[in-house]
């Protein structure tokens, strides 16, 4: 009776013990997610080591599907720089004439969201902050000294006053922009909205 008892409930045991751990398992997209939400640079620092130390649950069907995946877009990518290079050989004269087209590309950086334009060369910009710079807090607006206009698109607070500061404007991954000001270490994603 004893024995029956003790193993009733060590079975019960294990089996709360393998609920408890589905309940709290999660996929390490939603865990890096949860780490890129933290604001203080430290902890979120934390938590990525965390996630490299924890053990990671493999899936082999998922990562095969990726790796064919990658594998027919880099396929495909081949092709069309085969035939794009072709195309380059044909307009090689016309590379003198982008020169003077810098202006244009500089006027055009950030309005992808905009309206769709076809030069994309441009990766960075570098501008000044038209009077006193004083941070930034919310959803603050940065007039530039070229005439565009943008505006903070993530949270984030930074008490500073500058006047007349460099801005340098970057491109970002999936189409967003960070703006660093010269002197000052750190930086706030943007969109331009003019």
């Amino acid at each position: 009776m004893k024995i029956t008892k003790f193993f009733s409930h060590f079975f019960l045991f294990l089996v709360l013990c393998s609920i408890g751990e589905l309940v709290n398992s999660q996929t390490v997209e939603e865990q890096l997610e949860e780490c890129s939400k933290i604001q203080v640079s430290l902890i979120r620092l934390q938590c990525y080591d965390r996630l490299t130390q924890d053990p990671v649950a493999s899936q082999p069907a998922k990562t095969a599907r990726k790796k064919f995946r990658l594998r027919r877009k880099s396929n495909q990518a081949e092709q069309v720089a085969a035939d794009a290079g072709t195309e380059v050989q044909s307009q090689g004269s016309t590379a003198a004439g982008r020169v003077g087209q810098s202006d244009e590309s500089t006027d055009q950086f950030g309005k992808e969201r905009m309206a769709k334009s076809e030069d994309e060369d441009t990766d960075q910009i570098t501008s000044r902050i038209l009077g006193e710079f004083k941070g930034w807090s919310g959803y603050t607006e940065f007039k530039l000294e070229n005439g565009q206009l943008w505006q903070q698109s993530s949270e984030g607070l930074l008490i500073v006053r500058i006047n007349n500061p460099t801005v340098i404007i970057k491109k970002s991954f999936f189409g967003t922009y960070n703006l660093n000001v010269e002197g000052v270490n750190s930086t706030i994603k943007v969109r331009r909205i003019q």
